[in-house]
């Protein structure tokens, strides 16, 4: 009896033994990856709450008339909805559009194809185009937030995948993680590229950064890192992955190549950019001193020298975090943040910094791993900035620009 007994009791374990192990591959949720996805879901549920207050403060307002999805369909977002929906070159008119007589170019070339691409599929099946924005940012933040903290916890050290999501969510920025821009898809996809690469799989990291690079330009920056990734640390499959990584180059590629066929110039994007947003290279003591005054010199209505205000900090932030990621010899997230802040420190002004250090996941990765060191460090950093975030989420649902 005690031989049949014994049968059963060793088949359960064998098979959770299998079971187990056919589950890492597919990357089954583990207990610290349903901790970060937690703060994430009440982190909306913190956003929602905010669309009470902004539907009051709109009250009596020009845009009383505004619906709730409505406050959610702001500055970019409108101008993802067009371009899913009639694409680049078929509504001109929509939001402008410059270049030579008889070769007019539409600003909204400047926002990459891939949130317009990812929103137009699920528009498929959502049939409200608000409501299908909200639910890509919704799905791809939860992929983003679970991939950040296995990257915490794989590279700066157990028990810190919690913190770095819990910094990145409450940061000045977080609103547009929740409504319809692509920083939320692109973290998705640039966080799984970095997360295959750390594990091996150059492969699968070079096609997700190269998905990553059509929907914002900072996959460009993440094509870089990864280059200097695979050189320090691809060891012996150095050769393999240098070979593959072409194919992260792909995509970008194509969209310049289907710009200069729609266009006839190959600095279409260049040109949306200047046209746009004033956006062409600058000196850096230029850039700031335009940006101080934008912020505290009374040249703009309250709500924008207020978010110009914030952009110096965003900077020093990024610096701050690239001279640290130098120091410590992590070359290929150091390349990616100074890349980033490169960018945005060398435009006409600061401009939308904050929304930028979202995608600077060491940012939020070493802000927890000081934190754990010295705990009034994070408790500082939140008090500061819950408030800021409110702030700025408020400013966007109420039409007002939040960068």
């Amino acid at each position: 009896m005690a031989v049949i007994d014994e049968v059963p009791q060793g088949l359960a374990v064998r098979g959770r033994t299998l079971l187990s192990r056919a589950g890492r591959p597919l990357g089954l949720l583990t207990s610290a990856d349903r901790a970060v996805l937690q703060i994430w879901v009440i982190s909306r549920v913190a956003v929602l709450a905010l669309s009470w207050p902004a539907m009051w403060i709109l009250q009596g307002s020009s845009h009383s008339d505004r619906s709730w999805l409505g406050l959610w369909e702001q500055w970019d977002a409108a101008r993802y909805q067009v371009i899913a929906q009639y694409g680049y070159f078929h509504a001109l008119d929509v939001y402008g559009s410059f270049g030579p007589a008889g070769h007019p170019l539409p600003q909204q070339v400047a926002f990459f194809p891939g949130y317009p691409i990812v929103l137009a599929i699920v528009h498929v099946v959502i049939r409200q185009w608000v409501a299908a924005e909200l639910l890509i940012s919704f799905v791809a933040g939860a992929i983003a937030v679970v991939a950040l903290g296995r990257i915490a916890e794989k590279d700066f050290g157990a028990g810190l995948g919690r913190p770095a999501v819990l910094y990145l969510v409450a940061s000045p920025a977080a609103i547009f993680l929740a409504v319809g821009y692509a920083e939320s898809l692109f973290l998705a996809l640039a966080l799984c590229a970095w997360l295959a690469a750390r594990n091996g799989r150059w492969a699968l990291a070079l096609l997700l950064a190269g998905a990553s690079a059509i929907v914002r330009t900072n996959g460009l920056f993440l094509c870089a890192a990864l280059l200097v990734a695979i050189i320090c640390w691809a060891g012996p499959r150095r050769g393999r992955a240098l070979a593959l990584y072409p194919l992260c180059l792909v995509p970008p590629a194509a969209y310049e190549v289907y710009l200069r066929v729609s266009t006839g110039t190959w600095t279409a994007w260049q040109q949306a950019e200047k046209a746009g947003w004033q956006r062409q290279l600058t000196n850096p003591v230029t850039a700031f001193r335009t940006t101080w005054a934008a912020g505290f010199s009374h040249e703009f209505s309250a709500p924008i020298s207020f978010v110009f205000q914030l952009e110096p900090f965003a900077v020093l932030a990024g610096l701050i975090a690239t001279v640290v990621l130098l120091v410590h010899r992590r070359w290929p997230e150091a390349l990616y943040a100074g890349l980033t802040i490169a960018a945005l420190a060398t435009s006409i002004w600061y401009e939308s910094v904050p929304r930028a250090l979202l995608l600077i996941w060491p940012v939020w990765c070493g802000l927890a791993y000081m934190a754990r060191k010295r705990p009034w460090l994070g408790q500082v950093y939140l008090v500061a900035a819950i408030p800021i975030s409110a702030a700025i989420g408020l400013l966007y649902l109420t039409g007002n620009w939040a960068g």
